[in-house]
């Protein structure tokens, strides 16, 4: 029974626990916080880690500081906790000497390699992580101290939000902010999936990035992705943009395109067109199926006319999408449209996409 059981279960006031450090053992996807690693500890906001051994009669304390980052996080502050966080250690006995260290454990486990001769524990405070290896055997550096600031990883975080993430059977787990190493992970790893329990998730809202992970995968699965960037939705800035797009009291700018054969091979699409020059392609075109639309801030879209097997189609989506109903450029363009393209000869239909 566990003192808060027994507290519970006699009715009594579960003692508060005033330590300012309290140890707990590391898990598997937290190992990588006990070493070394330079390309991360901008993202980790290591500030330095801290090497210790119990001298040659294993009751000593001797420590070598080794800074990160430049040194710049290594505030009077951090040094403060620092130097309490290694006193209080020094006193209950974790690092008391190399027995203490054995013993302690021997009790709490927490053992971070294969041949458990490593141990981690970790303790945090509001602005600080401590993440100590512990290797209690004569002839070895028994301890390394990794610190890293709080306040520094969530500032970070801000500035690089995670893209993804990809574990494996082992308890191996990443994150990623870059997208271009996201992606070059799951093209890597994705073959081995079977033997190394790999697995991914997508964090962003990028359509690129989105789109990016499904080519990779239906390219593996040995077929195409036929979806546009379109079609995986927007960012947060797309969505901005989006909002601007709709705004007339702001100059907008107007991209007409003229696409043909869609979503076949033999699908043509001509970009960056005045309205002029769209209704002469669209007009010269002898394909059996095309259509004519505009690109508004390089953002919203809308297709105004569509031709396939030998009937021809306008549409009226403009008038309900927010980017495109007040807006009296593509009032005006849509007439023009009608007068120029609405000929006798072709079956015409008015209606919606």
């Amino acid at each position: 029974m566990t003192l808060e059981q027994f507290c519970e279960e006699h009715d009594l006031a579960y003692p508060q626990d005033n330590r300012e450090f309290v140890l707990r053992p590391a898990s598997l996807d937290e190992v990588g916080l006990f070493y070394s690693e330079e390309k991360l500890d901008e993202a980790l906001g290591t500030v330095g880690h801290l090497r210790m051994d119990f001298g040659h009669g294993e009751k000593e304390f001797w420590h070598t500081w080794w800074p990160h980052n430049e040194d710049r996080f290594n505030t009077p502050e951090f040094k403060e906790v620092l130097q309490r966080f290694v006193d209080d250690l020094r006193q209950t006995g974790l690092l008391k000497n190399l027995g203490a260290m054995d013993a302690y454990c021997w009790q709490h486990g927490g053992s971070i390699t294969e041949d458990r001769r490593s141990y981690g524990y970790i303790a945090e405070t509001e602005n600080y992580r401590f993440c100590l290896r512990c290797t209690p055997f004569p002839g070895e550096y028994q301890g390394y101290l990794y610190c890293y600031d709080l306040c520094q990883q969530e500032m970070y975080r801000q500035e690089h939000p995670v893209v993804g993430r990809v574990t494996f059977a082992s308890g191996e787990q990443q994150e990623f902010t870059d997208s271009k190493a996201l992606l070059q992970a799951i093209r890597e790893e994705l073959p081995f999936r079977s033997t190394t329990g790999f697995r991914f998730e997508t964090l962003t809202d990028d359509p690129e990035v989105k789109k990016a992970v499904d080519d990779i995968l239906l390219d593996f699965a040995g077929e195409d992705n036929s979806r546009r960037t379109c079609n995986y939705g927007l960012t947060e800035t797309g969505k901005q943009a989006l909002r601007k797009a709709a705004d007339p009291s702001i100059p907008h700018t107007y991209a007409w395109f003229v696409m043909a054969d869609t979503n076949t091979p033999q699908e043509i699409i001509r970009q960056d067109l005045t309205l002029e020059e769209a209704i002469q392609i669209y007009q010269d075109s002898n394909t059996s199926e095309k259509r004519l639309g505009v690109i508004k801030d390089g953002i919203a879209t809308v297709d105004f006319v569509h031709f396939q097997s030998g009937e021809q189609q306008f549409f009226t989506d403009h008038e309900k999408l927010e980017s495109f109903r007040s807006d009296l450029v593509v009032a005006e363009a849509m007439e023009r449209l009608y007068q120029q393209l609405n000929q006798p000869d072709i079956g015409i239909r008015m209606g919606e996409m």
